[in-house]
């Protein structure tokens, strides 16, 4: 009887253990909450300026992400020859200036939405926001060691 409970507690905190590590993880849902209310409070939109801002913000989001994991796929390519390098490197040049391309394009987008002052703030804001996580995502693995 005395091993039953003992065997039902374990199993009890495990779960806890497990779900606790399941709610402080990573999720890309809560990271995208977080960053869109940060923006929100520290360039002081309206709901009505956020609601028409963040669907372009997510768009241009995403269009880079896209261009990200190409480049990402391409860092784990190990080339074996010097001009793969060269192709390598060059392939790499151009995906950073399409990501460049691509906030200039919705910069223009986002000014026509907001005024330039506030276009302004948000990209300061978001600059902000990530060295933030940075910091924080640092700081734990430094506690982890």
């Amino acid at each position: 009887m005395k091993q039953l409970i003992l065997v039902f507690c374990l199993l009890f905190v495990m779960q806890e253990a497990v779900a606790q590590h399941k709610r402080n993880g990573f999720t890309p849902e809560r990271f995208q909450a977080e960053l869109e209310q940060y923006i929100t409070k520290k360039a002081c939109l309206t709901p009505k300026e956020a609601s028409k801002f963040f669907p372009v913000y997510s768009e241009m989001l995403s269009k880079q992400r896209a261009i990200h994991k190409k480049m990402r796929n391409l860092k784990r390519i190990k080339p074996t020859t010097d001009s793969e390098c060269k192709k390598n490197i060059k392939k790499r040049d151009e995906y950073e200036i399409e990501i460049k391309e691509i906030q200039r394009t919705y910069h223009e987008k986002f000014m026509q939405i907001l005024p330039a002052q506030k276009v302004y703030d948000i990209l300061n804001a978001e600059d902000r926001f990530h060295r933030q996580m940075f910091k924080m995502a640092a700081g734990k693995k430094r506690k982890k060691r």
